[in-house]
């Protein structure tokens, strides 16, 4: 690099008496050189040519909103959201909705909060909101409720305490935002979570369930019996109420079977046939439906799982490997748990790897967590690449798992941290500080 500053010197030297197509050169490869965020190259000829047109050439200055992203203008632009002027707030947080680093990002969010501008901030930011930001002193409740209404529904139950109490307290505009926000959670954890408060009698909050497919439970049904015991019929009937688990497409013609085998009136004992063999038992497995596939599966372990020191049959492994890529995500994980029974350490883990790549954010979520409790170091690459997945879940747990394995974790970062845009490193520079503080504390 030095020496390239040493040749574009002298090409700059020699720029003025150069040959037209030269000049055009230079200008081009300084363009391909021009580093992210800086103003365009000024050469002196053309600063001549702009003062002989009559422009002036402004001197830069301190609040210069253009300036080349830099630690002093992150500072300047930090102390502009407290300025008096609402103008220059607003010109701040504009500059700053767009910064990666999540303290710039947390930073726009409380000014937003507490009224001091209206720039909605992004909702990129790897980290999640905590309560405790929406519920500090100055911020505004119909605010914070804009801000909740655009967040994932994986991040609202551990909101739903303070959604409900804005709910039942809050102005007209509050309570019927919070109400919206309330009903973007999953019906059945929203159920969930208001549990305790609807066994101790508060069965107005059932207004937040009606309307709502909800699995029944002994709680909900004893609900239901009182409300209309109170003469409350109305809520009542808005309890949408379903019994036993919810079918999965498909399983209709699988059901009508099963019920027309027990409608059957049994015959007279036939002697037992032979067990099948494994090829058979593995071929009802590929070609079976979901539920004969996993009583496949639990016989092939209670029969074929191998004793202590001996290997498993290799038409096994083919087996578990096919069932993981399986449209059903219950076959999926049911395969997965059957490769822990049948198979030693590696394979395991060599399979549970290719779950990094499933299609369902929780089966993903589930695979990173065995691996990093696994510490199996082969699968760092596609853990440090789940950094950057579009779930905070998914991101959250492969922190977690990259974190855990401290020092052999670091020349993957290193990898996906210069390879990664601008924008994006700091994914993977505060895992790697987080690392280096566990090791100096730890040391």
């Amino acid at each position: 690099m030095p020496r390239s500053r040493c040749l574009l010197r002298a090409l700059v030297e020699a720029y003025p008496g150069a040959a037209p197509e030269a000049r055009a050169h230079l200008v081009d490869w300084m363009s391909e050189l021009q580093p992210l965020d800086a103003p365009e190259w000024t050469i002196a000829e053309t600063r001549s040519a702009n003062a002989a047109a009559g422009a002036p050439a402004r001197p830069a200055r301190a609040d210069d909103l253009d300036q080349p992203r830099s630690a002093a203008q992150r500072s300047r632009l930090l102390a502009m959201l407290d300025a008096e002027s609402p103008e220059r707030r607003t010109a701040a947080a504009s500059a700053l909705r767009d910064w990666p680093e999540p303290d710039v990002s947390r930073a726009v969010l409380r000014a937003y909060l507490r009224g001091r501008i209206d720039v909605l901030p992004d909702t990129a930011s790897p980290d999640p909101v905590h309560v405790g930001e929406l519920t500090a002193p100055g911020v505004l409740p119909e605010r914070a409720l804009r801000w909740v209404d655009r967040l994932p529904e994986d991040d609202l139950p551990p909101l739903v305490p303070l959604l409900v109490g804005w709910w039942e307290h809050g102005p007209p505009a509050v309570h019927a935002a919070a109400r919206t926000a309330l009903r973007r959670v999953p019906a059945d954890a929203l159920a969930h979570l208001l549990a305790p408060r609807i066994e101790a009698g508060e069965l107005g909050l059932l207004d937040l369930l009606t309307g709502l497919r909800l699995l029944r439970t002994p709680l909900l049904t004893r609900a239901e019996r009182h409300l209309r015991t109170e003469g409350r019929e109305a809520l009542a009937d808005g309890l949408v109420l379903l019994d036993g688990p919810l079918l999965a497409p498909g399983t209709a013609p699988e059901d009508a079977a099963a019920l027309v085998s027990l409608r059957t009136p049994s015959r007279a004992p036939v002697a037992p046939a032979d067990p099948p063999s494994l090829p058979e038992l593995l071929d009802l497995a590929r070609t079976g439906p979901p539920g004969r596939t996993r009583e496949v599966l639990t016989r092939l372990v209670e029969e074929y799982a191998p004793v202590s020191g001996a290997r498993p049959e290799p038409e096994l492994r083919a087996l578990v490997e096919e069932l993981l890529r399986h449209p059903r995500a219950g076959v999926r994980l049911h395969a997965h748990r059957a490769s822990r029974a049948l198979f030693d350490r590696d394979t395991h883990a060599r399979l549970t790897a290719l779950l990094l790549a499933d299609p369902l954010p929780d089966v993903v979520r589930r695979a990173v967590r065995t691996l990093g409790r696994a510490a199996w170091t082969p699968a760092l690459p596609d853990l440090v690449r789940l950094l950057d997945h579009a779930r905070p879940a998914v991101r959250r747990a492969a922190r977690d798992a990259v974190v855990g394995f401290g020092g052999a974790a670091v020349p993957a970062l290193r990898r996906a941290e210069a390879h990664a845009r601008p924008d994006r490193r700091s994914l993977y520079t505060e895992v790697l500080a987080q690392i280096t503080d566990g090791q100096i504390t730890g040391g």
